[in-house]
């Protein structure tokens, strides 16, 4: 692969893309919980970055302008939506105990909350006392005040997800400070919507795919908000940014495939690293996902078969044979360990609260060794992922599953090769076929039996000429 040419200022190659970087002041990144703001651009041309650089860092420094003044913004809106409770309460009708001046009778809640908006003004200025009251009263709400009472409902959100969220409302407050416009939920209707989507990934020609995933983001927030706090309108329902017909010629979709016999035989005889080659074995003869193999436990290996136990939908977890040829693998991989090991054990765990799990480091490692390889394929240099990467040795057992049947391998079914791989039988397809019977097949007939699954497993062979 060629050397990638040299790039100016706050600009970096991140894989085959550029990205600009900007330093945050050390004073600021406990706030901001990071040394670097990184933005990934729409171009590979080191020409094309120099030019959109310049908006860029301009936006990534306003946004660091924001965080600093945000600080004691961030206090206050804490502290306003304190008062807001105590307001609710007592206006309907509970008991809310608060001071009294000098002996008199105990005043309200509202009468204590001027005294205070009183002192904000004079310590932070007019605008700041009044957008406190605002928010005590509940005719504000901040943009992002009320998402940690969102998260802590669905404890189930996956951490990931939270940091999209967490970014998108980022993305948003850092506009409404350039544009002027209130960082409050009330402030964004429908129209002021469409105006940050316009600017933020229309004008800059954001990939699409971004785009959306920023708005569904901020949409399901709403939609929470709609539920829980008696907000009216979800100015993000049906936003959404499509690829126009330039867009679709400079950046193509990417188009998912399974390895071919001849890219199997380049890899398996090419990677370099032990790690990797037997995890992707492993996931060739069994077609596992990258972090399902990370995960095998020794007890998860033993009596010939391998157990999935943790996985993100119910078809997922499932008891496979364990393909004949992987015996002598798994025999030195459990060798002196105890049923709670790893079979991967020199992997490590990430940090608590990381969206990353242990098998990233193997994605990561793999993915260099396909490209030193020469094993990619894209459509353009534009294109932001190649059609293939780790999933394609579960795509690569699909297909080879699919023509076993095809040459008339007895044994198995289509079902068969949905539950061997964990897909939802029902309703369900394989590699592009549709499962028909459905409901019968998939929902009556229940999981195939390890005959059936181990016919399907052993009907996949690696490629001749290997090694």
């Amino acid at each position: 692969m060629p050397s990638p040419k040299k790039l100016g200022m706050h600009l970096e190659w991140h894989g085959q893309r550029i990205r600009v970087v900007i330093r945050v002041p050390p004073s600021m990144v406990a706030k901001v919980g990071k040394t670097k703001l990184k933005e990934t651009l729409n171009t590979t041309d080191p020409l094309e970055a120099e030019r959109e650089k310049v908006d860029v860092i301009r936006r990534l420094r306003a946004s660091l302008t924001g965080t600093r003044t945000s600080i004691v913004r961030a206090d206050l809106s804490s502290e306003a939506l304190e008062w807001r409770e105590m307001v609710e309460k007592e206006d309907a009708g509970e008991d809310v105990v608060t001071a009294s001046h000098d002996g008199e009778m105990p005043v309200t809640i509202r009468e204590v909350l001027s005294d205070r908006v009183d002192e904000i003004e004079r310590k932070h200025g007019h605008g700041a006392g009044q957008t406190f009251a605002s928010v005590a009263l509940g005719l504000q709400t901040p943009l992002a005040s009320l998402v940690d009472r969102w998260f802590e409902e669905r404890a189930d959100m996956s951490v990931g997800y939270r940091d999209d969220i967490r970014r998108a409302l980022s993305l948003l407050e850092t506009w409404c400070d350039e544009k002027r416009i209130a960082k409050t939920v009330e402030a964004i209707s429908q129209r002021v919507a469409g105006r940050f989507i316009h600017d933020s990934f229309i004008a800059p020609k954001k990939h699409p795919k971004s785009a959306n995933k920023h708005i569904t983001c901020l949409s399901s927030y709403w939609k929470w908000l709609i539920k829980r706090y008696g907000v009216t309108v979800n100015p993000w329902a049906g936003q959404s940014v499509a690829a126009n017909v330039a867009q679709r010629r400079e950046v193509p979709t990417a188009q998912k495939r399974p390895f071919t016999d001849d890219e199997v035989r380049t890899l398996l005889n090419g990677i370099r690293l032990p790690r990797e080659l037997d995890i992707s074995i492993i996931s060739a003869l069994s077609g596992m996902r990258l972090e399902e193999v990370a995960g095998l436990k020794v007890r998860d290996c033993a009596n010939g078969c391998l157990r999935v136990t943790d996985a993100k939908t119910p078809a997922g977890l499932r008891t496979i044979p364990a393909h004949s040829a992987l015996a002598p693998l798994i025999a030195r991989r459990t060798a002196g360990k105890g049923p709670d090991a790893y079979l991967f054990d020199d992997l490590e765990e990430q940090k608590p609260g990381s969206k990353r799990d242990r098998s990233a480091p193997v994605s990561q490692a793999f993915t260099r060794e396909r490209r030193r390889l020469g094993v990619d394929e894209r459509a353009s240099d534009a294109q932001r992922q190649s059609n293939i990467d780790f999933h394609s040795w579960r795509r690569w057992f699909v297909r080879k599953a699919v023509e076993g049947i095809e040459r008339g391998e007895k044994g198995y079914t289509f079902w068969t090769i949905a539950n061997v791989v964990g897909h939802k039988a029902e309703d369900g397809t394989v590699d592009g076929i549709v499962l028909p019977l459905g409901m019968t097949m998939g929902r009556y007939a229940g999981a195939a039996s390890q005959e059936a699954m181990r016919a399907c497993v052993e009907a996949v062979k690696l490629p001749p000429e290997l090694g």
